[in-house]
């Protein structure tokens, strides 16, 4: 039996572990509340073509015949379900990539039987193995029409990368293009085209330099090859450079001097970006915001770079988290999602106006596994596709550098509310956010709010399982839906530690939606 002392001094502990429970709690819960204004006269900032959230798949994905079954059915829909986008098929592996109507049966460098439907195959051959460090690969006129079927059946617009290092003494080889063109074009296959991956990287990748004015006569000669080949009206994109550096600055000169020559051949500038090495990237770099401003600091950059070139729509043609294949048990869990949904945020209010996620499966950022599961940013992707509308809007949102908030108008074709606006936000702390509506176009006594909160159980930042207002994602034959929580009549929203967010705010008085 207890002492009086004992009692007294058990009753004091379990008081002081209550009060230090209490306070973890109202810490973990309560968080500081930020001020989300929206003025109801502003207009609309930029307008995104339905595309914009766009997929892509490495080259090297299809150098194995087997390895990649465009024709599976489970894949055909999850694409499909993020339509409509474009498909990129590039990489570093475009410049080994050699197109046959047939396949050449064990076809080298020392040997290439002649097969008259692949007049220019050995021809290509022959100029890639003079570079004994470029191995080669064929890819099919069978393989290519799976392609194109898969891209049409899903409602995906292809973008293909022509191999640029197929040479001679007057540039660009066009023999083994035309080839595939021809084949294209009797099959009535729709296409936008580019040429090279990263030129600007060639010496280091492959020992090999080619300069932007070199590269602006390829592009110049490729528009008349696909004028002439009956796609007049497809776009050319390019050039598909590096993401731009401090340290390293020819990256904008290579821009700048391939528009200064081909700006008048190319449809659209294009470039690539990723904030992190996946060799060295870890879960705290991921949700740095030091590594989320860099995406806005390389898109000001390369803007105030190409100046003169403000009339040409930009592209980001290949993005993702790390680059070299994307970091294991990062870029393809939950703890790539954050950057991805911020990145569309940001690259629609600096109107970049096709973003390309690489990639849509394969290497260690893949919205799909190789099981054909659907991992957190494919989910988050489809989401954004549901709730989010071309047009974008102002928000003013005052809270700290670890909540991030982008508004759009919502899509029309989630609600036919003429005034309802779509708001997505990030949530970087393990604090609970609690946002307060505020500004002329909200009016906390009839907003009607439908919420979607995206996050992981026991905020595993790092798991491939997402959660949606608390229930965990799953697909089985099809969509499932895509239910939201009501809100009604509020004035404030909030989302949990370590998550994201979408709501769709209806009955304000916006008038640019309309």
């Amino acid at each position: 039996m207890l002492s009086n002392k004992s009692l007294v001094a058990a009753c004091a502990i379990a008081f002081c572990c209550n009060v230090a429970v209490l306070v973890l709690f109202v810490k973990y819960n309560s968080g500081e509340k930020c001020y989300i204004t929206i003025d109801e006269h502003q207009k609309v900032t930029n307008i995104l073509p339905d595309d914009f959230l766009s997929i892509g798949i490495d080259t090297s994905e299809i150098e194995n015949y087997e390895k990649l079954d465009f024709k599976n059915s489970r894949f055909l829909k999850l694409a499909g379900a993020l339509a409509p986008a474009r498909l990129r098929l590039g990489g570093t592996m475009s410049e080994r990539l050699i197109f046959s109507e047939d396949d050449v049966p064990n076809a080298t460098c020392d040997h290439c039987t002649k097969n008259p439907h692949s007049k220019t195959v050995c021809r290509a051959i022959r100029k890639l193995c003079k570079h004994k460090f470029l191995p080669f690969f064929i890819m099919t006129g069978k393989k290519w029409t799976e392609i194109n079927e898969f891209c049409k059946t899903s409602k995906l617009k292809l973008l293909f990368t022509f191999n640029v290092l197929l040479r001679d003494d007057h540039g660009w080889d066009e023999h083994n293009a035309r080839e595939l063109l021809d084949y294209s074009k009797n099959r009535q296959f729709d296409i936008d085209w580019q040429l090279g991956n990263e030129p600007n990287s060639f010496q280091h990748v492959f020992n090999v330099s080619l300069t932007p004015h070199k590269l602006a006569q390829d592009f110049q000669k490729l528009r008349k090859v696909l004028n002439d080949s009956g796609y007049k009206h497809s776009l050319l994109v390019g050039p598909d450079t590096t993401r731009p550096q401090p340290k390293h600055p020819y990256c904008l000169e290579y821009m700048r001097e391939f528009l200064g020559n081909g700006s008048k051949h190319v449809n659209v500038a294009s470039w690539h970006q990723y904030y992190l090495n996946s060799r060295t990237a870890t879960l705290e770099d991921f949700w740095k915001p030091s590594t989320f401003d860099l995406l806005r600091t390389q898109i000001e950059t390369m803007r105030n770079h190409t100046k003169r070139y403000r009339h040409m729509p930009m592209w980001l043609t290949e993005t993702s988290s790390s680059y070299g294949g994307g970091a294991a048990g990062l870029s393809n869990t939950f703890a790539g999602s954050p950057l991805w949904l911020d990145k569309l945020g940001l690259t629609s209010k600096y109107n970049i106006t096709t973003v390309v996620r690489q990639s849509l499966i394969g290497g260690n950022y893949s919205m799909i596994d190789k099981d054909m599961e659907p991992l957190p940013d494919w989910w988050l992707s489809v989401l954004y596709k549901k709730l989010v509308g071309n047009k974008v809007l102002h928000v003013d949102c005052k809270c700290s550098n670890l909540q991030r908030m982008y508004a759009h108008c919502a899509n029309r074709k989630y609600t036919n509310d003429t005034s309802a606006i779509t708001i997505y936000a990030i949530n970087l702390e393990m604090a609970k956010a609690r946002f307060l509506l505020n500004g002329t176009a909200l009016h906390g006594d009839n907003l009607l709010i439908d919420e979607f909160i995206l996050s992981t159980r026991s905020n595993n930042r790092k798991s491939t399982t997402m959660l949606l207002n608390g229930w965990p994602l799953i697909y089985e034959d099809s969509l499932p839906d895509l239910d939201p929580v009501h809100l009604k009549y509020g004035n404030h929203i909030s989302m949990p530690p370590f998550s994201m967010a979408f709501w769709v705010i209806k009955n304000t008085s916006i008038k640019a939606c309309k």
